[in-house]
């Protein structure tokens, strides 16, 4: 584009002289004279890039000519150079500078020194202009973006892309800061959020915290919550802010945890609940009551389930008020008619009284529900073991408690059975000379894409070899954890499966525990056999998150180095309870694998369908692949295929095998 350049001048021989030699010397570049002053205002225009004008031509007052040019919003941008035949006085600077003159020249004007201003002024316009289109460039990407993106000095709102500005219900940035003369007062304050702190503004509260979400009001005043991503620009100390909506995945995960952790009939916490807070330190559970309505079958059968419905619903209420004045005790609701307290507090006496004098309410309660007058009664297992195994030393209490017909019984750690310590010894010898003579062997289960029913992976599986029997893990593996040897199998199958599947078309899994990550050795392990077996791209780690994780940092870097390989990450188990949905937004993962306790219900649950339809979903929005498992006969199969589950694996279409060779399904 030529610089344009407007010259007035009474002496028009002077002035095409003077054009003429300034176009010659100045290329790319377009010189308009005209001897009229008057002429300049209908000339000039907003392509107009420098107006010199004489100022001592008749009948002219310059000063006015620039405030008229100045006046029009197409042209009160143009640079004006004034000529003068006198010395110009201070003040008569001052006047015009203020009024958008740029240089002052005395007649007779040296040809080169115009010539050099000239250039001067063309430059600056040519840099001005490439900072314009890039500006423009700039403008036009962000205004194609749907993530809202503000640029900002802390405070004020500079520039808004038009996502930002419909998301406020705004047609210009000066109408959006009029509203919000602080950026800050658009973030609602949210426990766990950031917002406009006074004490230190909200960059600085981004800048200290680990957490990067926002929540805020859109024009019809609905609360949606973005991550926040700040970008400073050094030189220019403007921060480039990019929101990125969160809402859906957030909702999902709120719908997830109720259907996982909500008991449907009481709204109470539901015993998936119950085990992720026993697993749960922070939490701290020193013990716990299992309470069971006794004969409630009877009830069920003779007064009908809508009246049982309201016995249930009348004694988690009868329950919740007993324990109401005590912060430490909480309830939780299991399948059927059982019900369970957890204690934070320690003190054995107060916690055996509470429960004592929970079941005698129960006991003299008379539920009227017309026209039936329907007495109940209850018994309570109560267990303080410091093992980890309250639940199953609560309700080895509740039926010895029952067996002996009493009220409530009380399991401590000095009751515990022997046997199992046994057990263990046998089994834990048992492996270790299985692993010394190399008679642990890898099974394989095929997964089926559930679109071509075709097979696409395997998963492999540890068994054991005992003279000529195949030993199923159930017998071996929880021994081999407490034995020190879990991470010994772990390595035996990979080492295993890499040079079975070097060759074939197929993906393959194994199972890692937070345990193998955590060993030092595991990672360069892994890193040493995808130097030896070309099978980085076809292994995929498939995590249970439960638990054992101590540290999810740990986890994520493990993620990260596996994935840097070529590898894939799936988390097994999804569902079970125990599955941190904060920190799976922040893995990535490729596969969701479905836990079987919801695939085998799903036909006859109801809230196993709903928690699987909910993960299915949940995953498709972070663009993850799911996987059922205990997919165990077509009905089964064909739920989870019309919720749109990738890939699924169970006896329907195959046990385990001990050869990967399967390629397609008849089914």
């Amino acid at each position: 584009m030529k610089f344009n350049i407007l010259m007035v001048d009474d002496d028009i021989d002077y002035l095409r002289t003077l054009a003429k030699t300034i176009k010659k010397s100045i290329g790319d570049s377009n010189i308009e004279t005209i001897a009229s002053p008057k002429e300049a205002l209908e000339k000039i225009t907003s392509n107009t890039n420098l107006l010199i004008l004489n100022t001592q031509m008749p009948e002219l007052d310059s000063f006015e000519l620039v405030t008229k040019i100045k006046e029009n919003t197409q042209t009160k941008d143009i640079p004006v150079m004034f000529i003068t035949a006198t010395q110009t006085d201070e003040e008569s600077i001052d006047k015009a500078y203020k009024i958008g003159v740029i240089d002052f020249l005395r007649k007779p004007v040296k040809t080169q020194k115009i010539i050099n201003k000239i250039k001067y002024y063309k430059l600056l316009h040519d840099k001005e202009r490439e900072i314009q289109k890039e500006r423009d460039f700039m403008t036009k990407v962000m205004n194609s973006t749907k993530c809202p993106i503000f640029l900002t000095d802390g405070k004020k709102t500079l520039f808004a892309n038009k996502t930002f500005m419909e998301f406020f219900g705004h047609d210009d940035l000066a109408s959006f800061n009029k509203s919000y003369p602080n950026i800050g007062e658009v973030f609602i304050k949210r426990d766990g959020l950031i917002y406009n702190n006074e004490d230190n503004g909200w960059i600085d509260t981004f800048k200290s915290q680990d957490n990067n979400k926002v929540a805020i009001l859109n024009q019809n005043n609905e609360e949606y919550v973005f991550t926040i991503q700040d970008t400073l620009l050094k030189e220019d100390g403007v921060h480039v802010v990019l929101l990125n909506d969160i809402t859906q995945e957030l909702q999902h995960e709120k719908e997830l945890e109720r259907l996982l952790y909500i008991e449907n009939l009481t709204n109470l916490p539901n015993r998936t609940k119950l085990i992720e807070d026993l697993r749960n330190k922070d939490v701290g559970i020193k013990s716990v009551a299992i309470i069971d309505i006794n004969s409630f079958k009877e009830i069920n059968d003779f007064y009908g389930f809508r009246t049982g419905d309201k016995i249930l619903k009348g004694i988690a209420q009868l329950i919740l008020e007993e324990i109401s004045k005590y912060k430490e005790l909480t309830l939780y609701k299991f399948p059927a008619d059982t019900y369970c307290i957890a204690n934070t507090k320690s003190g054995k006496r107060y916690f055996t009284k509470i429960v004592k004098d929970i079941v005698q309410t129960i006991d003299k309660k008379v539920f009227n529900i017309y026209p039936h007058e329907i007495d109940t009664r209850a018994t309570a297992g109560i267990s303080f073991s410091k093992k980890g195994n309250k639940l199953i030393t609560a309700d080895l209490a509740l039926q010895a408690a029952k067996n002996d017909h009493k009220e409530y019984l009380v399991f401590y750690d000095e009751l515990d059975n022997l046997q199992e310590y046994e057990n263990n010894m046998v089994w834990a010898k048992k492996l270790k000379n299985a692993i010394a003579k190399d008679d642990m062997i890898v099974y394989y289960q095929p997964l089926v894409n559930n679109k071509t029913l075709k097979v696409d992976k395997y998963e492999c599986l540890v068994r054991m070899i005992e003279g000529d029997k195949v030993v199923s893990p159930f017998f071996f593996l929880d021994v081999s954890k407490k034995s020190n040897q879990y991470t010994k199998l772990t390595k035996i199958v990979i080492e295993k499966a890499c040079k079975e599947f070097e060759n074939l078309p197929f993906e393959f899994s194994v199972n890692v525990s937070y345990e193998d990550i955590e060993d030092e050795d595991f990672l360069p392990f892994i890193r040493e056999k995808m130097a030896l077996y070309n099978v980085a791209n076809k292994i995929v780690f498939e995590i249970l998150e439960d638990e054992g994780i101590k540290n999810y940092e740990i986890l994520i870097n493990f993620i990260n180095e596996v994935k840097a390989l070529g590898s894939k990450v799936a988390i097994d188990d999804f569902g079970s309870g125990y599955s941190n949905f904060e920190h799976l937004l922040k893995m990535n993962i490729d596969y969701l694998k479905i836990d079987a306790s919801l695939i085998k219900n799903i036909v006859t649950d109801e809230n196993s369908y709903k928690v699987t339809k909910t993960i299915i979903e949940f995953a498709k929005n972070l663009n993850m692949k799911t996987i059922a498992e205990y997919v165990e006969n077509k009905e089964i199969f064909q739920i989870v295929k019309d919720l749109g589950a990738d890939y699924s694996q169970g006896y329907h279409f195959s046990a385990p095998i001990n050869k990967p060779d399967m390629y397609s399904i008849n089914k």
